[in-house]
């Protein structure tokens, strides 16, 4: 529960504008290891969530099934979590929380995700389920899964990513000293994100200065002064930690905002061009047949099939 509660209250903090956390149960205090408890939990039944709340069920301690034939005892727990589900909500699940969410029957015919241990219990007592493994959350609609504990903070930054887009996600995960990671079913994650699973502050500072300036990015040797390094050292580490060179991280950030803009009504190509910092839209356009093997508006190349 603390891992992904860590990242909503962290995002609040990076948006300026914090997230209403509430923590509910069963009972008021909840032990969790040797005399530490949660406590002041309120009445589950007592929230009523909205499209935009987020409800995130935790794992517990023990065999998930003999848990769950004690949960039985209080049906009006899982009707209030379809409830949630019905109302629009998102709804997750941390590790052997995905067993209450199929007791809720969320995951009937849905890919889903638990501990690797008990994968096959959740399978076996929930037939109708998809049961994936290797992978570290899954998403079936507005329901997501997670693999285990660390995996509950890969999924809560996911969802940071949809909500507030991958430079938020980003800043969330750095403040918290942890790598990106990637569901494994999940598309190829935005270029903002995709090269930031490294811990040298000096390559980050130079990424962001990169970003912020797109329109008209800085030398190498105004970008070297403005991050604090030498410009050969920062070339170094660039491609140290990235595996690219630091021109071919501004193409693939001017690809991707490019792709952004032009995805807006009443874009216009040129334009587009010089908001990404191209020398002009026959740059842009060359690019895109040779990335993307099209236009910039997706139109075929002449001679293409």
């Amino acid at each position: 529960m603390v891992g992904p509660l860590q990242v909503f209250q962290m995002a609040g903090i990076a948006l300026g504008q914090a997230y209403r956390i509430e923590v509910c149960g069963l009972t008021k205090s909840v032990p969790v290891a040797g005399n530490l408890h949660f406590a002041n939990l309120i009445p589950y039944a007592r929230l009523r969530l909205q499209p935009d709340d987020v409800l995130i069920v935790a794992g517990f301690q023990g065999l998930p099934m003999p848990m769950i034939r004690t949960l039985r005892k209080h049906p009006g727990l899982f009707a209030w979590i379809r409830r949630a589900a019905a109302s629009g909500a998102t709804v997750c699940s941390t590790c052997t929380g995905a067993f209450l969410l199929a007791e809720a029957g969320l995951l009937d015919g849905a890919p889903c995700v638990t501990h690797w241990a008990d994968a096959a219990d959740l399978q076996l007592n929930y037939p109708r389920t998809n049961v994936k493994k290797g992978i570290l959350f899954a998403q079936a609609g507005n329901v997501y899964t997670s693999a285990g504990v660390a995996a509950g903070i890969d999924l809560a930054i996911h969802l940071m990513s949809q909500r507030h887009g991958p430079q938020l996600a980003f800043e969330v995960a750095r403040r918290l000293v942890i790598y990106l990671r990637r569901s494994g079913e999940t598309e190829q994650e935005s270029v903002y994100l995709q090269y930031r699973n490294h811990l040298d502050d000096l390559v980050h500072r130079a990424q962001s200065l990169l970003i912020e300036q797109l329109d008209a990015p800085p030398t190498l040797g105004q970008l070297a002064e403005q991050a604090g390094a030498s410009p050969r050292n920062l070339s170094r580490r660039f491609r140290q930690s990235l595996g690219i060179s630091m021109g071919g991280y501004l193409k693939a950030l001017r690809l991707e905002r490019s792709r952004s803009l032009l995805r807006e009504e009443g874009s216009k190509v040129d334009d587009v061009a010089r908001a990404c910092g191209f020398t002009g839209s026959r740059q842009l356009r060359n690019l895109y047949q040779v990335h993307f093997g099209h236009s910039p508006r997706g139109r075929k190349p002449v001679g293409v099939n």
